[in-house]
């Protein structure tokens, strides 16, 4: 502590005055030392708060998987060969066997100089060599696409590495992407153009248009720069033709194609491959046991946090009590002193409760007849229960599955679905939350929160506590050094009258 008061100690008196004003100022901090805990608490809960936030955003996240039909597709389909076709099955598909044959796949339009290219000095071109001789002009070509047509000027500073990324961004007179991508292959020492997208309707057309070397006929045959002389030159792209169960399909401009509800990934032309599309139930099975798992385990975890009361016998400690402990008393005094931070919390409780609520409550919007309920598939809570949490009858469940998928799978993604609602629901929790403690990770300067208002109020508060602190230590010292300056001057006013008598 800084200060400019002289400070004498008991020389006079003889009294321990550094130790008498330290017990004095022990005294004078309490208030000090209680805004601490307080403030120690505050952040306790807040990152509590915090823990609780991430836990519900966990769980959201297994429940958005159950909001969309793929969680609830009924069949699985596989490939007897991999290697020439993937397949998987979407929620429409139909059960059985199918034979696919790839007599071609669909590819790009796409092209590669027909020969290395040579340099101006007559060598294998590099990228950053330029593409024109010096003091000759400029060259332009035209690049067409089915996306359009631009117009690329080489400019005799031009590399050939930098005429490849013009015509990779390649625009129409309407700021229109030509779809392309475009390299300088150093290693076959050409050109490399192709199209984005596949298909027989995707193409690719070079023609020269101005300048004394034809940069068109360059890019498409490759050897050295020529005289203007070249026709357009032109690639073309294809689309992919498969016979599937005896059909011939020739109309894919992708590799990637569904037939039948099957979605199939076309890699090689070859053998015969078949294609197997049999029920799953044991997925939906496993996706609805998971979120009643990771449900549960949240209902137990937020039980816990609210349940348990508050230890005051066990205040967060302060910098000095903590130095009068060992490393593992204050862990374990920490651990107690931390007990009950969410204990009662009315937002957890509001939680409990309405999750509760969105589990039991019958859906709407299904039709008489139809399953609306959890317990009509074997998911209910047990009897006389008071925490909420599920039981499932694994065999009622499968059961369910296998005769009602369609009405399973509404239960849970309909507009006012299982699943549905309580992804709102905890997205409400998680929102208030964040009203209450701020978002998880957010830094002390940007927190907008409730409870990181109150954080910064006892901060200011105990910085208002330190100053006054200060001037207090300084008025004992400025009393203690009057003390001493009285003590001295009668001590020596007294040998002063001994003397004389003397």
């Amino acid at each position: 502590m800084i200060n400019n008061t002289m400070r004498i100690t008991g020389f006079a008196s003889g009294l321990d005055t550094n130790a008498i004003i330290r017990d004095l100022m022990k005294a004078e901090r309490f208030p000090l030392d209680k805004l601490f805990q307080k403030k120690e608490w505050l952040s306790w809960q807040r990152d509590a708060y915090r823990d609780v936030n991430l836990e519900l955003s966990a769980f959201q996240k297994k429940v958005d998987q159950l909001r969309f039909s793929s969680s609830f597709n009924g069949y699985k389909a596989t490939s007897t060969n991999t290697a020439n076709a993937l397949a998987s099955a979407k929620g429409n598909a139909i059960q059985g066997s199918y034979e696919l044959e790839i007599n071609q796949l669909a590819e790009v339009a796409k092209i590669k100089s027909g020969s290395a290219i040579i340099n101006v000095d007559d060598k294998a071109a590099k990228g950053i060599d330029n593409v024109l001789p010096q003091n000759q002009g400029d060259s332009t070509f035209e690049i067409k696409t089915a996306n359009g047509t631009a117009t690329i000027t080489v400019t005799e500073n031009d590399t050939f590495s930098s005429v490849a990324s013009k015509i990779g961004v390649a625009t129409d007179p309407s700021g229109k992407s030509l779809g392309l991508r475009a390299f300088f292959d150093e290693t076959t020492t050409s050109f490399v153009i192709t199209t984005k997208d596949m298909g027989k309707d995707q193409s690719i057309e070079l023609t020269h248009m101005t300048g004394a070397t034809d940069v068109a006929s360059l890019i498409f045959n490759g050897s050295s720069p020529t005289n203007p002389s070249s026709p357009p030159f032109k690639a073309e792209g294809r689309n992919a033709e498969i016979t599937f169960d005896g059909t011939v399909i020739n109309n894919l401009p992708s590799n990637k194609v569904t037939v039948y509800g099957i979605d199939l990934t076309l890699l090689k032309v070859g053998t015969t491959t078949t294609v197997n599309v049999e029920s799953d139930t044991e997925s939906i099975f496993n996706n609805i046991k998971d979120f009643v798992e990771s449900y549960n385990s949240l209902i137990d975890s937020l039980n816990s946090k609210v349940k348990a009361p508050r230890n005051r016998d066990y205040q967060p400690l302060t910098a000095e009590q903590r130095e009068s402990l060992s490393e593992k008393e204050a862990e374990k005094w920490d651990e107690k002193a931390k007990q009950g931070l969410l204990y009662n919390d009315q937002i957890i409780r509001n939680t409990l409760t309405n999750l509760r609520g969105k589990m039991y409550n019958a859906v709407s919007g299904i039709p008489s007849g139809q399953l609306k309920l959890l317990s009509e598939i074997g998911i209910k809570s047990a009897f006389m229960s008071a925490d909420g949490k599920l039981e499932i009858d694994e065999d009622m469940l499968k059961a369910a599955i296998a005769n009602n998928p369609n009405e399973v799978e509404k239960l849970f993604t309909s507009d006012d679905g299982i699943a549905t609602r309580i992804y709102d629901e905890v997205g409400k929790s998680i929102e208030s939350l964040n009203k209450k403690a701020g978002r998880p990770n957010t830094a002390i300067n940007l927190d907008i929160s409730s409870l990181g208002g109150s954080i910064k109020e006892v901060s200011t508060q105990m910085k208002t506590w330190e100053d006054k602190l200060k001037l207090i230590e300084n008025r004992y010292w400025r009393q203690f050094t009057a003390m001493e300056q009285a003590i001295n001057k009668m001590n020596a006013q007294s040998s002063s009258i001994l003397g004389m008598i003397g």
